[in-house]
């Protein structure tokens, strides 16, 4: 564990910085911000907060009042005030908010009734993260900070197929002879098929499992689709805001056409991104009069529960919507099992409460490190208290992570408090950890989250909805003023090659180049990020892209930008896999062993136990053209049971080495599988 002292010494030297008063540490944070974030009234309505107070007002209450600007020079200032439980949003200054409302007289405020403050609203959270943090909030941060350590199950995979039956179907038929071919050809795609041979899971019986459901889809088409007059419809009650004080909530909902699929919405003006399952045209008959809105349709295959979460998902679906279109009120909850679907009004309380919920989350996510109390050293910070329900631990996807990182980071804090009640599932999950495994994963953590930070704070995607294309193309990473020729072209299911040229002259100098990961963006503010891919070609006059949504659907003269995708600093992979190497399984105690505990790896002694006794040719002709230091390389790499490191300066042959081995790995496991197919054969019990 020595070289974990010198690691440790390392970010200490590092990160060490004489401690600095408050109020000189927001200046400079404010002074930061102000240089490099752009600010602006109007329907972006981006403030830098310069100062934070409490306030008792004449009712003796207290109030939250914020010294906010717009102005790049902070000299233009403006004041908002917040009232009620908006007073807990966490805002210091520094930080740049979105506010909706009005303002008065260079006065905004923001009370339970009207108005939202949107805290870090270029933090862009997914509306399931959020809708998950109602019941944990702890949950919402660990599965936001540990994405990929969430393993794919059958559920899912189940979960996922019916998904896009139901959506090609809404777009077409549901009539059961065509139900149960959608079913099958969805099921035979590539990319599901491969997943059901990663979860040991038989096609038939995946297939089988699917079609249980299709009577429910059905059943939801002749109730709500294609019906003769507005009476057949089933009756429901949605209360509509915009309906006042009618206290007639009873409606007639018919579905009239899907308008688009997996709608992906980016909402810099809430801080929200989602993908709506389907986006429908619905027609709301209430009486003689009829209403028409274009609605997010959410889809759930699980159990039939009409939850506060799920329907939490569908309030923020709603916001999301009003980034492209108006304010849809409401949103459609469908359960696919039983065909039974729910509508979902959109209040302003719910809306308010969601998006308090956000903030919060927010915080926690940007202030994942702070400095020590003595300030001499940067660390982690506690994640948000631990719920005291054990029936929620018990099925939560993030026990391993919330238990480990209490034991490795919080509970070495002085004003760590941990409910003892979950001391007992702590130490369940974290036992078959040492010491010496608990400081290696807090290191690590900070390691990663300084790094993403770091790189955060230069590259990001917030040019695409706060800069113009024309302010962007200098840079040679973006291109505007496109728009779409010939036809689209369906490449498989998910890719469609779009072909782009200017609309007006010739293409500008670009740092674009195929094979590129670009954006593509509409010029008008409601289309931001409609598709995401890379580029196929690019020349003069013409970029053609490879994009994962079909676009063929927008008018002709849609004017579109394509915007290169910044490599940010992706920590997603390393924390993932940082978590699986803390977990209770063989083969993270061997890369522990390895990699934590410094065991040296060991080797096979003889090359006749690794290689087939007739291959002595074929393995000469692989290894023709490799050098004296490349042969010794191979020969290390195949005699060892852990790892071997191959080191060499540029130009040596490292790259060729590893192609012939892949070769050579190839070779010895097809000769493997015929000499046991030849054994098998041979034996007295084979038919």
């Amino acid at each position: 564990m020595e070289q974990l002292g010198v690691l440790e010494l390392l970010m200490e030297k590092s990160f060490w910085q004489e401690a600095e008063p408050p109020a000189e540490e927001f200046q400079k944070k404010v002074e930061a911000f102000s240089s490099k974030t752009v600010l602006s009234r109007g329907m972006d309505n981006r403030y830098l907060v310069l100062e934070v107070s409490i306030v008792q007002n004449e009712e003796g209450n207290h109030e939250k009042h914020l010294i906010i600007t717009a102005s790049q020079s902070l000299e233009y200032k403006e004041l908002c005030i917040l009232r009620n439980d908006w007073c807990s949003v966490p805002v210091e200054p520094g930080d740049i908010i979105h506010l909706e409302g009005d303002c008065i007289a260079d006065t905004w405020i923001i009370d339970e009734d009207f108005g939202y403050l949107i805290l870090y609203p270029d933090m862009l959270i997914s509306g399931t993260s959020i809708a998950s943090s109602i019941r944990c909030m702890r949950r919402a941060v660990l599965s936001e900070t540990f994405r990929s350590s969430d393993q794919a199950t059958r559920q899912m995979l189940i979960g996922t197929v019916l998904h896009e039956v139901f959506q090609k179907a809404i777009s077409d038929s549901f009539a059961p002879e065509k139900l149960q071919e959608l079913a099958c050809q969805t099921v035979q795609e590539i990319r599901h098929l491969k997943e059901m041979y990663r979860l040991n899971l038989n096609q038939d019986e995946v297939k089988q499992e699917v079609e249980e459901y299709l009577p429910s889809f059905s059943k939801w088409a002749g109730d709500f689709m294609r019906k003769y007059t507005s009476t057949d419809f089933p009756q429901m009650q949605l209360p509509l805001p915009s309906d006042g004080n009618d206290n007639n909530a009873t409606c007639n909902i018919e579905v009239i056409k899907p308008l688009d699929i997996e709608e992906s919405i980016w909402s810099p003006r809430f801080g929200l991104k989602g993908k709506i399952d389907v986006t429908v045209g619905v027609k709301i008959h209430r009486g003689c009069k009829t209403k028409y809105k274009i609605m997010p349709l959410e889809l759930k295959t699980g159990k039939e529960s009409n939850s506060i979460e799920h329907r939490s998902q569908l309030v923020l679906y709603t916001l999301l919507s009003q980034e492209r279109r108006a304010d849809p009120e409401a949103g459609l909850l469908l359960y696919l099992k039983t065909g039974q679907m729910y509508p979902v009004p959109a209040k302003h309380l719910d809306k308010r409460e969601l998006l308090k919920l956000r903030n919060q989350m927010a915080f926690s996510l940007f202030h994942r490190i702070s400095k020590s109390a003595t300030g001499k050293m940067t660390e982690l910070v506690p994640l948000p208290q631990m719920i005291e329900e054990q029936q929620t631990c018990k099925y939560c996807s993030q026990v391993g992570n919330c238990a480990l990182y209490s034991r490795a980071v919080e509970q070495q804090m002085d004003d760590n408090s941990v409910p003892i009640v979950m001391l007992p599932k702590i130490k369940e999950e974290t036992q078959h950890l040492k010491l010496t495994h608990l400081e290696y994963f807090s290191l690590w953590c900070l390691m990663l989250t300084l790094e993403s930070q770091s790189k955060d704070n230069k590259k990001n995607h917030q040019s695409i909805w706060l800069m113009p294309s024309s302010e962007m193309e200098p840079s040679g990473n973006c291109i505007g003023n496109l728009i779409r020729t010939k036809h689209v072209k369906t490449v498989c299911d998910g890719q469609y090659l779009h072909n782009f040229q200017r609309k007006n002259g010739a293409m500008p100098i670009t740092n674009l180049m195929a094979g590129d990961r670009v954006i593509l963006s509409g010029e008008e503010r409601t289309l931001f990020a409609l598709s995401r891919g890379y580029v196929k070609e690019i020349n003069m006059t013409t970029v053609t892209c490879l994009l994962d949504r079909n676009l063929s659907v927008l008018p002709e003269s849609t004017l579109f930008r394509l915007d290169q995708e910044e490599k940010n600093c992706d920590i997603d992979t390393p924390l993932g896999n940082l978590s699986k190497l803390m977990k209770n399984t063989d083969a993270s105690q061997k890369l522990r062993d390895l990699i934590i505990d410094f065991r040296e790896p060991q080797f096979i002694s003889y090359l006749s136990s690794v290689l087939p006794h007739d291959a002595k040719d074929t393995v000469a002709s692989i290894l023709k053209g490799l050098n004296k230091p490349q042969r010794q390389a191979m020969k290390k790499v195949l005699l060892s049971k852990d790892y071997t490191l191959i080191v060499g300066m540029p130009g040596t042959g490292k790259t060729t080495t590893i192609c012939t081995l892949v070769r050579l790995r190839r070779y010895i496991q097809i000769s493997r599988n015929l000499q046991k197919r030849k054994f098998a054969d041979q034996s007295p019990l084979s038919p």
